[in-house]
């Protein structure tokens, strides 16, 4: 058994892409969303526990047309909770004994590169906790009742994305830890315990499908890789 779990959410409704069908599930390129996203993990290594989190209504969905896609890997379904903290929690309680670190990525962002991931995984075993993210590229002001208060100083911000990744047992300490209901992020949780995450370069391609004019920059760049 690998010392390696992926912890790939996918329980969000993305009520912003105005769609009926979860948005993990959208046609790209002649897959669903989330196809691509664990493509590149099986591209990148195969040796690891996949954990994928669904909303209970929509296992049987992912079933019937999506495990046959990976006909040959293994993959557990979870049943998510009723927000996002609870169902990475609920994936993480799923894994086995022998997973030391955990690599927790959107199903929604299905651009993300074997590099990147690697780059996650070899900083985990050195930080123990690690995400990803990218400069800013605009300038950034803190604005009260519509005026600017205070500009930021962009060398020191990151715009954060996923994967995150950790010592699976210091982040369920983090979730154990933070008992309110929602978070902004995993590394958020790690930060409530007072424990340093570190940042690994990302990539401004790693962008999460939020909005119906996000899928087609996605078909872009997904094609780009396949014709190279």
């Amino acid at each position: 058994m690998s010392e390696i779990g992926v912890l790939i959410p996918a329980a969000g409704k993305g009520s912003r892409m105005g769609k009926k069908i979860n948005k993990q599930f959208l046609d790209l390129l002649g897959k669903p969303v989330i196809y691509h996203t664990v493509k590149t993990f099986l591209d990148w290594q195969r040796d690891f526990e996949l954990n994928i989190v669904l909303d209970p209504q929509e296992i049987d969905y992912f079933k019937q047309n999506i495990l046959p896609l990976f006909a040959d890997v293994e993959i557990s379904l979870v049943a998510g909770g009723k927000s996002r903290k609870e169902s990475v929690n609920n994936g993480l309680k799923s894994f086995s004994d022998k997973v030391k670190y955990v690599i927790i990525h959107d199903g929604a962002r299905p651009m993300l590169t074997k590099d990147l991931i690697e780059k996650s995984f070899q900083a985990v075993k050195k930080y123990d906790a690690v995400s990803c993210g990218v400069k800013v590229k605009d300038t950034i002001k803190v604005v009260e009742n519509s005026f600017s208060k205070k500009t930021l100083d962009r060398n020191s911000l990151r715009a954060i994305q996923t994967p995150q990744a950790f010592s699976i047992e210091l982040i369920k300490k983090a979730h154990k830890n933070y008992d309110k209901e929602k978070a902004l992020d995993d590394a958020s949780l790690v930060e409530e315990l007072g424990k340093k995450v570190y940042i690994v370069e990302g990539d401004y391609n790693n962008f999460k499908i939020t909005t119906p004019e996000d899928l087609k920059p996605a078909e872009i760049i997904l094609k780009e890789r396949i014709d190279v």
